[in-house]
C-alpha cells in the first residue's frame, strides 16, 4: 500500500522557503521579516488610516509586539506616530519618505520572487491553486478577506463584508 503525501507537510516546507527568501529581502536594509510586512502593510493602504490594532488584527500578534516593532520603525525614521483630530489617543501611523524608499525596493524585489513561485503556471493553474488554499486556510479557521474588508460595525466588533 503506498503511503499517502501529506499537503500540510508541502504547504509547511514552502512556507518556510518562501518565508525564508522574504526574510532576506528585508534584511538587506537592516529590517525584520515583521517590520518588512508591517511597511508594505501601512503604505498598500493610503486611502485609510492605519493604527496599531490595525496591525494587530492583520498579522496575529500580541500588542506589546507590534509596539516594539512599531517603536523601532520609529526610532529608525521608517514611520512616525500622528495625532488623530478629535480623539489625542489615538495616533495614525504613517510612513515617512525613507520607509516609502525602502518599501518600493523590497516590493520590487519580492515581486520578482513572486514571479519565480508562480510565472511558469498557467493563469488557469495559478487561479485554482489560490483557490485551493484560500479554501484550506477558511477551513483551518483563518480568513483570507483583504484588510480593507473589515469594518467596525455599530457595537464596535468587526465585521467580514467579503
Amino acid at each position: 500500500m503506498q503511503q499517502q503525501e501529506h499537503i500540510g507537510l508541502y504547504i509547511n516546507i514552502a512556507s518556510h522557503l518562501i518565508r525564508r527568501r522574504a526574510d532576506s529581502f528585508s534584511a538587506r536594509y537592516g529590517l525584520t521579516g515583521i517590520q518588512s510586512r508591517i511597511l508594505s502593510f501601512i503604505a498598500d493602504k493610503p486611502e485609510r488610516d492605519i493604527f496599531q490594532r490595525d496591525i494587530e488584527q492583520q498579522f496575529g500578534i500580541r500588542r506589546s509586539s507590534v509596539t516594539s516593532v512599531i517603536t523601532n520603525l520609529e526610532q529608525n525614521g521608517f514611520l512616525k506616530r500622528q495625532a488623530v483630530p478629535g480623539d489625542a489617543r489615538l495616533k495614525k501611523l504613517v510612513l515617512t519618505s525613507s520607509g516609502m524608499a525602502i518599501h518600493r525596493e523590497i516590493t520590487e524585489s519580492i515581486r520578482e520572487f513572486e514571479y519565480s513561485i508562480s510565472g511558469y503556471l498557467e493563469p488557469q493553474e495559478r487561479e485554482q491553486f489560490l483557490s485551493m488554499l484560500k479554501r484550506i486556510i477558511e477551513n483551518l479557521g483563518g480568513s483570507v478577506c483583504p484588510p480593507k474588508a473589515t469594518e467596525q460595525s455599530e457595537q464596535g466588533k468587526d465585521e467580514t463584508t467579503c
